[in-house]
């Protein structure tokens, strides 16, 4: 993970989240912010906005599951 601030003092992480695009597999970059997180599939272009919570040994992340017909 790797952490930035802004010359503004916007704080906000970048890591990648390996096969975790829910539409193909592939790898999702994540970016955190302290308003919450989103995220984007290089591979098939899939934007997501999952939860993300804080826990003391790492980061969880969950995504809304959407159907279509």
């Amino acid at each position: 993970m790797t952490q930035f601030e802004t010359q503004s003092g916007e704080r906000f992480a970048d890591f990648d989240l390996p096969e975790g695009c829910m539409a193909c597999g592939g790898a999702v970059s994540i970016r955190a912010t302290p308003a919450g997180a989103h995220g984007y599939c290089p591979h098939c272009h899939v934007l997501s906005r999952p939860q993300m919570r804080v826990k003391p040994n790492g980061v969880e992340l969950s995504f809304e599951t959407t159907a279509l017909a």
